[in-house]
């Protein structure tokens, strides 16, 4: 094998290294830091998910809030109060009509008296609301939620549990979700005068939960993706499904704190909701597959080694080229030498155009060669003497 052929093997292999060495270092650093990020950046994407849906849940329910005690204390109210009369509860009646129609997520909105009985009522279906006639309208008396409102003190807000609705003690179908929220009246002599309590449609703000998982404070779910293992609880439909058969190692954890837990098969955020007013609490929980959460890292992963491959042939090429560009010049002083060698002295000139090294050792080469020339004549005109 001839030197600048060996040579060249020398310096691809070189530059081939000194590239590839760094790039791969580098590259596989980057993998592990880039991946790590992507998944972190996975993860808060959905903690900062969950945290808005507690954001939507807790804002609904503080219009809820403001809609009860503005009831309770409207201008309305207290002239019904100061004057119960026919046209005085029409108007109270009125007042419920427009706020049921503006905000259409109310079952029902209600004033009951000291005594437990409906005085003024509106229902709604979400597309129709309507004032239930005096006629029919009922004691509540023995119903935990007046009951328990008119334990209360002051301007303290009654809130049930989350649950299905039901008529004459049967949970109507199709399920109706409903929370209730409740406060004390007063009148003008600072003296008990009954409840307002509106029947809130939970729906409205669990659509927008889609397939994150609700659960309530007693463990059992408000909202899943699937409908079967929803309302699991002894007051609901009893199926007994809860967080502890969804999720059996992972229960207590959830349960007793907030964040991210992640797992080889899923990954949990999950983000604790206070309901204002009261010790409840409920607790959103969003799963995903941590695999199909990983495969964003693997597809980036692939593209990362793809143009680290890309660069490392690219460096090639150039390694190639480079090589070419310094050796070339050597193989065109080795065929001259070769010549030079068989007595060709005046027929092969170099001729390298480089201004480098190889180019002053070319030129060298080149007045090397001439001398030998003129040597040679002088030699030749001496032996004719």
């Amino acid at each position: 094998m001839k030197i600048y052929h060996k040579l060249r093997t020398r310096l691809i292999i070189v530059f081939f290294l000194v590239t590839l060495i760094p790039a791969l270092i580098t590259g596989i650093y980057a993998i592990q830091v880039s991946s790590q990020s992507l998944h972190t950046q996975e993860i808060d994407k959905q903690t900062m998910q969950a945290k808005t849906l507690a954001h939507n849940v807790m804002s609904f329910l503080s219009i809820v809030r403001g809609d009860v005690l503005f009831l309770s204390q409207s201008p309305v109210m207290i002239e019904y109060l100061a004057e119960p009369t026919e046209v005085k509860r029409h108007t109270l009646e009125q007042e419920f009509l427009v706020l049921s129609q503006h905000r259409r997520i109310y079952y029902q909105i209600r004033y009951l008296n000291n005594k437990g009985q409906e005085i003024a009522r509106v229902d709604s279906n979400g597309l129709r609301s309507d004032i239930i006639p005096r006629h029919k309208l009922q004691d509540k008396s023995s119903r935990y939620y007046f009951k328990d409102t008119v334990r209360l003190l002051g301007k303290e807000i009654f809130v049930s549990p989350l649950d299905l609705n039901r008529e004459r003690g049967q949970i109507e179908s199709p399920h109706k979700p409903v929370i209730r929220y409740a406060v004390n009246v007063y009148d003008q002599k600072g003296q008990q005068a009954g409840i307002v309590i509106t029947n809130v449609d939970a729906h409205q703000f669990l659509k927008l939960l889609n397939t994150t998982r609700l659960v309530d404070q007693q463990g059992y779910f408000s909202n899943h993706p699937d409908i079967s293992k929803r309302w699991g609880g002894t007051t609901d439909l009893n199926t007994g499904h809860d967080i502890k058969k969804e999720y059996p190692v992972l229960a207590q954890k959830i349960q007793e704190h907030k964040g991210t837990i992640s797992t080889p098969a899923l990954t949990l955020s999950f983000q604790t909701l206070k309901i204002p007013g009261t010790i409840k609490y409920w607790t959103l929980i969003i799963q995903s597959d941590t695999q199909d959460m990983l495969k964003m890292v693997t597809a980036f992963q692939m593209t990362f080694i793809m143009i680290l491959i890309v660069a490392v042939m690219i460096a090639l090429i150039i390694a190639w080229g480079m090589s070419a560009t310094i050796t070339r010049p050597i193989e065109q002083l080795t065929t001259v030498a070769e010549k030079i060698s068989k007595g060709e002295l005046v027929t092969h000139r170099v001729e390298v155009h480089d201004k480098g090294e190889i180019g002053q050792l070319a030129q060298a080469f080149e007045r090397m060669r001439v001398s030998m020339i003129k040597s040679f004549e002088r030699l030749r005109k001496h032996s004719k003497k």
